[in-house]
């Protein structure tokens, strides 16, 4: 769906949509290809989502998933799991969702902990998701009118994906990935690109 490949991801997703099928449809397309992902969520999604999502891979395929929710404390649990980030391989794949809070500026010590994690990216992949939001200013020189969280550090750090509602069509999004743009329609079990 998206290109990991090409180097740190941060998914900024328009306020009123939800991250957590996106992040979801990742892990799953991970999954299938036989990759280990650690999905760390601030707050675990409803179970029947997950299960609608990742319900029908194999319980081999599921035991190369971790699952940390970590609320307020991303720092602390990113401490926790370093120790198997370094057994992680290229394939591999680690999923932040929402590295920030929803509101206000993302804090110092979240963009610092980003800035540390980017320099794993020669390991394995990295996601990092967080909602953006609107540009009052009117001075977005990419014409949007969204602006991603972080700043430009994270900008700098990450390769940005934008993913924002197409008016009038409720279970469709659009997927802007540098000069590329799709739409991907919302399914029981995650997102599919239609065009």
């Amino acid at each position: 769906m998206i290109d990991l490949g090409l180097r740190p991801t941060h998914i900024s997703v328009e306020p009123g949509l939800k991250s957590d099928s996106i992040v979801l449809t990742i892990i799953l397309d991970a999954l299938k290809g036989g990759n280990k992902v650690i999905w760390m969520t601030r707050e675990l999604p409803d179970q029947r989502r997950i299960i609608d999502i990742l319900g029908n891979l194999s319980d081999t395929k599921l035991a190369n998933l971790v699952v940390l929710e970590f609320k307020e404390n991303l720092s602390g649990k990113f401490g926790e799991i370093k120790s198997i980030l370094d057994s992680k391989n290229k394939e591999d794949l680690l999923i932040i969702e929402n590295w920030c809070e929803k509101f206000g500026r993302a804090k110092s010590k979240e963009i610092n902990l980003m800035n540390e994690l980017e320099q794993y990216f020669n390991k394995f992949k990295i996601v990092i998701t967080s909602y953006s939001y609107e540009d009052v200013s009117g001075m977005n020189k990419e014409n949007q009118k969204f602006i991603s969280r972080g700043g430009k550090i994270i900008q700098g750090l990450f390769r940005i994906v934008w993913i924002s509602k197409i008016d009038g069509l409720n279970e469709k999004i659009m997927i802007k990935d540098g000069e590329n743009e799709f739409i991907a329609e919302s399914t029981k079990t995650g997102y599919k690109i239609i065009s």
